[in-house]
């Protein structure tokens, strides 16, 4: 039986094993919910395919999960996270004509929903993994994956291609084949305090100081390589009749390559005080490089393509300035993103995906993989740890 119609049979329990996910409320920063999801996923496992994911057990964050199918020496990883950005009981699940609402469910619960059922149409037709199948589940992508990266990267080194299942780019099912990289920057500036009418000669004001520095990060800006800096926070000062000692600008910077995302942290790592009676210190940096295009990611887009227009529609690439996972594994393997569902409102109240494209991405996914596991020489690695 083809995917296609075997996702067809079972679009029912697909539902609900989507709405079963969807419902378990999971915050980034809240260990108690994030571990109850985290069983609600185990669960599924076992219900499956008996036996449960091994896990990597967190003292703040939720646990990690790594789940694996197929006895090839070479390794195939698909990525995916069960945090949202949602607090409990903030969104409410519910069904609406062709959508579906609820907390994470694009971004992006319904996505490991579509990585269990590739597993599940694999057991039950029995069909043959040339290469070992990894699912890698975090808990802590929405907060930069910082207890979680550093497992992704050793998954990635000894995979020949990794997939990453956040969600498509719009309604019209673009993937990701590029992401810009990001970092932060925190300044926080120190000035001197004094009486704005007696004695406003004695003070040293951190805010003008700050005014200073944020119109020569703004001119920092290249639209046309794709780098951007954005001040998104502000905070400084208190009462108006003093001069003020203290001052905070945030810094959000976005970068296509790797160069200049380099450009810009030595930029903040040399930055010098206008003002030399203030002091500015400066936290932050990378945290996630650039998912570059390149050869062996666009061959692995065209697949996904070539396996859509079998399946009777069409996909197009794209590139995109949010970050995700799939920055981490293109350091060190060829990785498509975006291969999660289709819909609109990610981190948005209306957050929802499109029940016709559920299927269809299901089977875009599987015929995908079965190829790349079967069928296709990889160049990454094939390292087998």
């Amino acid at each position: 039986m083809e995917a296609f119609d075997f996702f067809i049979l079972h679009e029912k329990d697909i539902k609900d094993d989507i709405k079963r996910l969807v419902v378990a409320d999971s915050p980034s920063q809240n260990k108690e919910l994030l571990d109850l999801c985290k069983d609600v996923i185990q669960s599924m496992f076992y219900d499956y395919f008996h036996v449960k994911a091994t896990e990597y057990a967190m003292e703040h964050n939720g646990n990690h999960l790594r789940f694996e199918m197929g006895e090839g020496t070479e390794q195939i990883l698909m990525i995916g996270h069960y945090d949202t950005v949602w607090d409990q009981g903030a969104l409410s699940y519910r069904e609406e004509e062709d959508k579906i609402f609820g907390p994470g469910i694009l971004d992006m619960k319904s996505g490991l929903v579509s990585a269990i059922w590739f597993f599940k149409y694999v057991q039950k037709m029995n069909l043959p993994l040339k290469r070992r199948v990894v699912f890698f589940l975090n808990s802590d992508e929405e907060i930069g994956s910082p207890t979680s990266r550093a497992l992704i990267e050793e998954e990635a080194k000894k995979s020949v291609a990794a997939f990453i299942l956040e969600p498509a780019v719009t309604v019209s099912g673009e993937l990701k084949i590029a992401r810009k990289g990001t970092s932060r920057y925190l300044l926080n500036i120190r000035g001197l305090a004094s009486h704005a009418g007696n004695n406003p000669r004695d003070g040293v004001s951190a805010i003008t100081e700050a005014a200073r520095q944020i119109l020569n990060i703004d001119a920092l800006n290249d639209y046309e390589k794709g780098t951007t800096l954005n001040v998104g926070m502000i905070q400084g000062g208190g009462k108006l009749n003093v001069v003020p000692d203290e001052a905070h600008v945030g810094v959000d910077v976005r970068s296509v390559t790797r160069t200049e995302q380099e450009r810009i942290d030595d930029y903040f790592e040399e930055l010098k005080p206008y003002d030399q009676r203030t002091k500015i210190e400066i936290d932050g940096g990378i945290n996630r490089p650039p998912m570059e295009r390149d050869e062996d990611s666009e061959e692995l887009f065209e697949i996904a393509q070539e396996e859509a227009e079998e399946l009777g529609f069409d996909v197009e690439e794209a590139s995109v300035g949010g970050a995700s996972d799939g920055n981490f594994t293109s350091l060190y393997t060829p990785t498509l993103d975006g291969l999660g569902l289709v819909g609109d409102g990610i981190h948005a109240e209306h957050e929802h995906i499109v029940k016709d494209h559920i299927i269809e991405r299901f089977a875009l996914l599987t015929n995908t993989l079965l190829e790349v596991v079967n069928e296709i020489e990889m160049e990454g690695n094939q390292d087998d740890g």
